[in-house]
């Protein structure tokens, strides 16, 4: 069976992620260099949070990721207001890995489908991984665009 061509973009961008995460030191995870509002840490849990959020309750089913996620990562959240010890950098790592098979699994012929609750202006499934490949896109320019600038400025030593 032909995997729908969101599955196969949605695979090959988180291998992507999963990549440039991999590039980038432990102890440049928490560093949020002048000009930026969140961390490299945070990009990758917005990035679980985003797609939890996204599909799981438009498919009437109950969202993966621990509450502490939500708590930290969720839109307008910052690291500088915390008040939670973050999830270790390989749990995110783990869970970056793990939610791909998940989210194709409840996703897996329902593509055309009417989502449980609108989005936007999203009514299909499909709509829901258009917009949310492109947010990981974002995230994971703003996870290079930190990463450089954490390299060029003397923040971290």
């Amino acid at each position: 069976m032909k995997e729908h061509k969101f599955f196969v973009q949605f695979r090959e961008l988180r291998n992507q992620t999963l990549a440039i995460a991999d590039s980038i030191p432990v102890h440049m995870m928490d560093v949020v260099p002048p000009g930026f509002n969140n961390s490299i840490r945070w990009n990758l849990g917005h990035i679980l949070v985003a797609w939890d959020y996204g599909i799981f309750p438009k498919v009437n089913e109950n969202p993966q990721m621990p509450a502490l996620y939500y708590r930290l990562f969720s839109k307008g959240t910052r690291p500088d207001a915390w008040t939670e010890e973050p999830p270790e950098y390989d749990e995110i790592i783990g869970f970056l890995s793990s939610q791909v098979d998940e989210i194709l699994a409840v996703s897996n012929g329902r593509m055309d489908d009417l989502i449980a609750q609108p989005f936007l202006r999203v009514k299909y499934l499909r709509g829901m991984y258009s917009f949310h490949i492109r947010e990981e896109q974002h995230h994971l320019d703003c996870i290079q665009r930190i990463k450089a600038a954490v390299e060029t400025s003397s923040v971290v030593n």
